[in-house]
């Protein structure tokens, strides 16, 4: 299902949570606050054009770079593994990136 994801359909989901499913702990809900393309330079090198999520988290738990199982209805109900990498922390919680080239 991600392989076939593109920014055109992750850019309607902005503003619609994702659960996250976490080892040992309650599901997180996190949000989805902006997608964006690459650069065009890069983009043109892939087979799809590349795109970048951003998910706003909560301030815990704070999750750690690695591969999340997420569940959202543009996956059909099931978990997907989405690559998460957190970039930056405010005071409403944790910003997490998830790219997809």
């Amino acid at each position: 299902m991600l392989e076939n994801l593109t920014f055109d359909q992750m850019k309607q989901c902005v503003g619609q949570n994702f659960r996250v499913e976490l080892e040992g702990r309650e599901p997180v809900d996190l949000l989805l606050v902006r997608a964006g393309k690459v650069m065009e330079s890069e983009a043109a090198r892939l087979k799809r054009d590349a795109f970048s999520l951003f998910f706003l988290g909560p301030p815990e738990p704070y999750l750690p770079q690695r591969t999340y199982p997420f569940h959202h209805e543009k996956f059909g109900g099931e978990a997907e593994g989405i690559f998460l990498v957190p970039v930056g922390k405010d005071p409403k919680g944790f910003l997490y990136e998830a790219v997809f080239t």
